[in-house]
């Protein structure tokens, strides 16, 4: 069942257009992404709707995490606010979510950016088992002592020395107007429970033959070499592409690099021969890692 999903609009005054559609990653919301989506909306003059997944921001908890039941969850904001065709990108679980509404309703997704990962199943480090690590020190962490987000940073330095990472994990925790204890704004349980199924990825026979844009950070590895034959086989026409200097995060580490690849994909053509002209260029230049 699909689930009503919490969302913001940036630019929504831009009607001409079909809207850009967000969505982020594993332990993310739609905050991680404000500050590019509106400079995505001010050069495409498009709005651009950021979504908080099931179980994540301020969305229902579900005990669902199927990719088919957070696409079907798009679906569902798209049905409520009549948009019938969306540019759609995601990243991380974010980007499997796209590539799964693009591959289950390819009528109503105009363009697809997927940012650093592929449909495939990972494993290893690639695999959820840093991701499962960091979830089971966040559900670790003593709610009912900590005091301030400045407490609750300390207390997770010790795990997670990264300070970049540990301003996104905390973004999460919700403090109280009362002074009670905090709490998680993510469903820590059902993530936890569902590592399996976030770190796979659906089968599918057909696949989505509009344009798609693949991008990678040169020093993340959720794009490799290993990975293109699946994005080839299910997004045939796919452009993959790398920031260099970016890591997993490239909203984060490069935003500047992203917005310009997003924005060039976007407004470089106006129909399919245009496309692929465009197709044969871009791979030209921006494909090597």
């Amino acid at each position: 069942m699909a689930v009503k999903l919490a969302f913001s609009v940036v630019g929504g005054s831009f009607h001409s257009k079909p809207p850009v559609t967000i969505l982020h990653g594993l332990l993310g919301s739609q905050r991680n992404w404000r500050p590019l989506a509106g400079k995505i909306s001010d050069h495409l003059e498009r709005a651009v709707y950021i979504l908080d997944a099931r179980n994540h921001g301020d969305s229902p908890h579900s005990k669902d995490m199927s990719y088919e039941h957070m696409a079907k969850d798009v679906m569902r904001l798209w049905e409520d606010h009549g948009i019938r065709k969306s540019v759609l990108l995601g990243h991380s679980m974010g980007g499997k979510t796209a590539m799964v509404t693009s591959l289950l309703y390819p009528d109503l997704v105009e363009q697809l950016v997927v940012v650093d990962v592929a449909p495939t199943t990972y494993s290893g480090a690639l695999g959820g088992d840093s991701m499962d690590k960091l979830v089971s020190i966040l559900a670790g962490l003593p709610l009912a002592s900590i005091k301030s987000r400045a407490d609750a940073d300390e207390l997770l330095k010790v795990d997670v020395p990264v300070m970049t990472l540990r301003q996104f994990l905390l973004t999460n925790l919700v403090f109280s107007d009362r002074g009670s204890a905090p709490h998680w704004r993510v469903n820590l349980d059902v993530i936890k429970a569902s590592l399996d199924q976030v770190r796979g990825f659906p089968h599918f026979r057909e696949p989505f033959q509009g344009p798609a844009l693949f991008i990678g950070g040169s020093r993340s590895h959720y794009i490799s070499e290993q990975q293109i034959p699946d994005v080839k086989r299910l997004f045939p026409n796919a452009v993959i592409s790398y920031i260099q200097g970016a890591g997993h995060w490239p909203h984060y580490d490069e935003p500047a690099q992203l917005l310009k690849m997003v924005t060039d994909f976007c407004t470089k053509y106006t129909s399919n021969s245009n496309y692929f002209s465009y197709l044969i260029a871009y791979c030209d230049i921006h494909t090597m890692k």
